[in-house]
């Protein structure tokens, strides 16, 4: 079947489950004693403040029912972290360690970030942080913590997870329930600075889509990135990856501060307007708020490119989240979905960076988020 002619699955995540603030505490209660509920709960080892906020409200929900911990512990090199950052990390391990004592076992899994002559292969390590779905089939219920995530280990990794569950439903086997969480603060997520941005972007692994392919280097490509604060260097360089015939940009709106999307379109205008001739009608707004939303979206935008370039031999589409990490879950949930029904040419472009900063003075504001993925609740047993 041809990209032509390839038929769209259908909306995957027409019907969802998003909880947040006292709700998400009332969830978890809620759910962990439903019944005789097991968790693995998989989380960062991180300098983020936020790092321990969903743990917290879970373990001291969660009791006996949380079975095994998984904490990811970044191998980045020396020159990741200060040492302001590195003390930070320290902190919110101990209280990681303090929260899940006596709950469960707790195992660290080195991910090295890159290889000795410098490759980076931290994203295909993350994929493979579980290696089979055997390991998930033990558990009731399995929970993703992206707060002290970056996109290059949460994208892989929850792709994983819902590549696994839908491996053993089809095998008509137990599927535990796939969430994610996050403490969720767009203005702290501005203010963390990536430094050391690397010269050239890739396709993220997994996420590679048919970008490569000589057979198709003369259809058009589309690219649809999510834009956010201070990451216009990494826009321009990932442009070039991509080499775009159509650029659509999405816009936080809503949101919570209601000028954000305009503020936005400021920093960016000479990039977008002067230099790209953008056409303001190819803005796409999404709520800051739902990352179900941001899906439906971007799936909208790549579902009709996908079917109007079809006639005349398809394109590509590449997607990119240079924003919070909530709207950029709905980034990786268009990019699970119609790389795994085959329907599209659809990659996840990306860049990392050396490592971050993070002002002294932060002050977060962060608000417990939680997306259940897959499970019970969409009918899956």
């Amino acid at each position: 079947m041809t990209q032509a002619t390839a038929s769209v699955p259908p909306l995957r995540w027409r019907d969802y489950l998003i909880v947040r603030d006292d709700a998400f505490s009332q969830f978890w209660a809620s759910h962990l004693a439903e019944r005789n509920r097991s968790l693995l709960f998989v989380c960062g080892k991180g300098f983020d403040p936020r790092t321990c906020i969903a743990l917290r409200i879970i373990a001291e929900r969660a009791n006996s029912a949380l079975k095994e911990t998984v904490v990811l512990e970044y191998e980045e090199g020396d020159g990741a972290h200060n040492q302001a950052l590195r003390d930070k990390v320290t902190k919110n391990w101990q209280e990681i360690e303090a929260l899940i004592s006596g709950k469960g076992v707790c195992t660290t899994h080195k991910l090295e970030f890159r290889t000795a002559d410098g490759r980076r292969v931290g994203a295909r390590n993350a994929a493979n942080v579980f290696s089979d779905e055997t390991k998930l089939a033990a558990f009731s219920d399995v929970v993703v913590d992206i707060s002290a995530m970056p996109r290059s280990v949460y994208f892989p990794l929850i792709s994983r997870l819902l590549f696994f569950h839908d491996q053993l439903k089809a095998k008509s086997q137990n599927a535990p329930n796939i969430h994610v969480v996050v403490a969720e603060d767009p203005v702290l997520d501005v203010q963390i600075r990536e430094e050391g941005v690397d010269e050239t972007a890739s396709f993220l692994h997994s996420f590679e889509g048919d970008f490569n392919r000589e057979a198709t280097g003369e259809q058009p490509r589309v690219w649809i990135p999510v834009l956010g604060e201070g990451r216009t260097t990494q826009f321009d360089r990932i442009y070039d990856l991509v080499k775009p015939d159509e650029i659509c940009p999405v816009l936080p709106s809503p949101s919570r501060n209601p000028r954000r999307g305009d503020d936005i379109v400021m920093e960016y205008r000479d990039l977008l307007f002067d230099q790209l001739q953008l056409d303001p009608r190819n803005i796409i707004y999404a709520s800051e708020f739902n990352p179900f939303e941001v899906y439906r979206q971007i799936r909208k935008a790549a579902i009709q490119y996908h079917e109007v370039l079809g006639l005349i031999g398809g394109c590509k589409i590449a997607l990119t989240a240079l924003c919070s990490k909530l709207m950029s879950l709905g980034v990786l949930l268009v990019g699970y979905e119609l790389k795994a029904a085959n329907s599209l040419q659809i990659g996840i472009a990306h860049i990392e960076c050396q490592g971050y900063n993070m002002p002294d003075s932060v002050v977060p504001n962060p608000q417990p988020v939680g997306l259940w993925l897959a499970g019970e609740c969409y009918g899956q047993h």
